[in-house]
């Protein structure tokens, strides 16, 4: 059994208790799992405020200040049905910007039909024809 000690808890620990890194002589990193998890998730809290704000910033190019003032924008509600609280980021899958903030359901809903008009067009068609018969 090969054993490394981690400099971070002063433990000395099986190989198989440490991260993989390639980069490393041996491929093995400096610091075991359960250091090497709490520093990165303290590194993305003091680079980034929260793991949401960088999720967004990675995904959307907005922080998690830009979607608290776009909610505030909408009045707390979704941007499509005005009734839920809004609470995921709309984007557009071909351009990737962001469009509003939505309720579960709408954003689900909208992500189903692909962005395509003709086929959400369709569909408003589809209700309207069935609206007298509940």
């Amino acid at each position: 059994m090969k054993a490394k000690r981690c400099p971070s808890c002063g433990q000395e620990k099986e190989l198989s208790d440490f991260v993989r890194n390639r980069a490393a002589k041996d491929g093995i990193g400096g610091y075991c799992k359960p250091c090497h998890n709490r520093m990165s998730r303290e590194n993305v809290i003091k680079n980034h405020g929260s793991t949401r704000s960088r999720m967004l910033k990675r995904r959307y190019e907005v922080d998690a200040v830009q979607v608290e003032w776009m909610i505030l924008q909408q009045g707390g509600k979704c941007a499509v049905c005005k009734q839920k609280p809004a609470k995921h980021v709309d984007h557009g899958h071909k351009t990737n910007r962001v469009r509003g903030i939505l309720c579960f359901n709408c954003n689900r809903g909208l992500g189903y039909f692909k962005d395509d008009w003709e086929r959400m067009c369709l569909a408003a068609d589809y209700l309207e024809s069935y609206s007298g018969s509940g």
